[in-house]
């Protein structure tokens, strides 16, 4: 993949661009592997690597360094810069503080996954056009293109300790960004208004991953091809009614579970 370098503090070019190329050596090998699940026939054009001050202010103003944007990826490599924006939200758990004390690259190369993942063939229209005509769905999307890269990319172990303490982390902000359907995907964050915080950004990302794993490890049998082929019946017979609506009837849940895995989405399998 092709990259370019935008930085605003020019002492970190040098570790910008080395991280840099370790993303790519990463996102290499996941591509080899989402070609086994999924094609991606309009991959983007490259991938630019920021500091925060680049991706944030400079090309755009959302608070979260790692975004697609006219067919390019932007993200910043550099690991300080997450753990820095992680801690900030931890809350308390300790779990949270651990793990993201302990970042590794791996973390960072699945938030850039996550941005190829958004190209993928099986989702049904331009990822940026989707976002905005199909919001009340974007919970599916944001879900699995977080799932694939942990699942492709780190270790069982370390993919398991993450989903936890995401699991810890919506315990913790459930009280203050409420229980609301996952439909409103992005209500705590900026995407809903003008909170800026990294945890109202993070919410709904947490709680998406945690359905659609829970999904694929309950009723897919652990496997995700059977999700998207799910997924791929809703979208090719027209997208009658919520996604989540069909999914209830697709493996047959129960009101309870339903409710559970949309609108609480923390609770403990």
């Amino acid at each position: 993949m092709n990259y370019a370098v935008s930085i605003t503090d020019t002492k970190k070019t040098q570790e910008i661009e080395q991280n840099g190329l370790t993303v790519l050596n990463y996102l290499e090998s996941y591509q080899e592997s989402l070609n086994q699940i999924t094609s991606i026939e309009e991959p983007p054009r490259g991938i630019v690597f920021h500091d925060l001050e680049s991706a944030t202010k400079l090309y755009s103003t959302i608070p979260l360094p790692a975004y697609t944007s006219r067919d390019l990826i932007h993200l910043t490599p550099l690991l300080e810069t997450w753990k820095q924006i992680y801690l900030k939200t931890t809350n308390g758990v300790k779990e949270a503080e651990d793990y993201y004390r302990n970042l590794e690259m791996v973390d960072v190369a699945e938030i850039a996954a996550h941005e190829l993942t958004h190209h993928a063939d099986f989702f049904h229209s331009e990822f940026e056009d989707w976002e905005e005509e199909n919001a009340s769905d974007m919970w599916f999307e944001e879900g699995i293109c977080f799932y694939l890269p942990r699942k492709l990319l780190m270790s069982e172990e370390r993919f398991e300790r993450v989903m936890e303490v995401e699991r810890l982390l919506v315990e913790a902000y459930k009280e203050e960004y409420g229980e609301y359907s996952l439909d409103a995907f992005g209500e705590a964050g900026y995407r809903g208004g003008d909170n800026f915080d990294y945890s109202a950004a993070f919410y709904d990302y947490w709680r998406s991953t945690r359905t659609v794993t829970r999904l694929i490890d309950e009723y897919c049998e652990g496997n995700v091809q059977k999700l998207i082929d799910s997924y791929r019946e809703w979208i090719d017979g027209g997208e009658k009614g919520r996604l989540q609506d069909f999914f209830v009837e697709r493996f047959e849940l129960s009101e309870e579970v339903g409710r559970e895995l949309w609108l609480h989405s923390h609770a403990r399998v």
